[in-house]
């Protein structure tokens, strides 16, 4: 009897010790993997830049005024057209010779109103014969399209940045890239907005439309042979005074790694650290918010070469 009891005690203790083996091994299967995609650490150079928001503008529009009172006779142009220095825009007719009834243009009290540069037609005021104009009043507008400038505001605090003679890169709707030169910065600011407003010479002989919007990318510093990571892997608190990136390890393995962030761009940040160095695989897209020493899965094809 005593035997049997025994027994079944040692049945009921081995059962208990596999039913514990077989929960821990159940548990170290349910430890969550996490999928991720990776990116080296590199070396190199990289350039802090500003961006500003600019447009186009053409800065000479000249006024072509009429020379005396007295009625249109004809309209030699058009809204557009493109015109030459001293062409012939307007013959007008003075109010005295229309009331003597002369008709013949050759006569006195016909006067020819002449193009006083090279541009094209921007505004027409006057397109049909026979209307009456005022002395000093304005027929049309020149535009020397020529004369194409780029038009941004700057805020103040960027002032020691940009001069006049700064270069910087004018991309345009079309992702076509020009050189521009600052050749003025305007010596009022904005009261609302505390902006500059500068502007800037394309190098460029193309044709460019006024009121295009064209972005300015000026360089504010460069950094050379530094340790950069895609700026969405670095990693830090609310308050951003504590940075890490999760550092891989033993092929499956993340760890929260502190960093020192310096200069950044859009797209690359700088750092340094004293676990970090180039060639290390960091988390680049999956980091948010996961825990130090988390196990992972790197997504194939997401590990671009140091």
């Amino acid at each position: 009897m005593i035997k049997h009891k025994y027994l079944l005690i040692s049945a009921f203790a081995i059962l208990i010790i596999f039913s514990c083996k077989k929960q821990e091994t159940t548990t170290e299967n349910e430890t969550p993997v996490v999928s991720v995609n990776v990116s080296p650490v590199e070396e190199g150079n990289i350039t802090d830049v500003l961006q500003l928001n600019a447009k186009t503008i053409f800065l000479k529009k000249n006024q072509v005024l009429s020379p005396i009172s007295g009625y249109i006779y004809s309209t030699k142009v058009k809204f557009g057209d493109t015109v030459k220095r001293n062409e012939v825009l307007f013959e007008i007719q003075s109010k005295e010779s229309k009331a003597l009834g002369n008709s013949e243009k050759e006569s006195a009290g016909f006067i020819k109103v002449l193009a006083s540069s090279d541009g094209f037609m921007g505004e027409l005021l006057v397109s049909e014969t026979g209307a009456y104009v005022a002395e000093g009043a304005v027929l049309c507008t020149i535009i020397e399209n020529k004369n194409i400038t780029v038009q941004a505001n700057m805020p103040y605090e960027f002032n020691s940045i940009i001069k006049v003679g700064s270069k910087c890169q004018l991309t345009l709707p079309d992702n076509t890239t020009l050189i521009g030169i600052v050749n003025r910065i305007l010596p009022t600011v904005d009261e609302t907005n505390q902006t500059q407003q500068i502007l800037i010479s394309p190098n460029t002989n193309k044709q460019i439309p006024e009121n295009l919007n064209i972005t300015a990318t000026f360089q504010k510093s460069k950094r050379n042979l530094c340790l950069m990571i895609p700026k969405s892997a670095l990693m830090t608190n609310e308050k951003q005074t504590e940075f890490w990136v999760m550092k891989i390890v033993d092929k499956d393995l993340a760890i929260k790694t502190p960093v020192i962030k310096k200069y950044s761009n859009e797209t690359t940040v700088e750092i340094e650290g004293v676990g970090i160095q180039k060639g290390d695989l960091i988390v680049s897209v999956g980091a948010y918010g996961m825990n130090d020493s988390t196990k992972v899965r790197i997504t194939p094809n997401t590990t671009p070469s140091p």
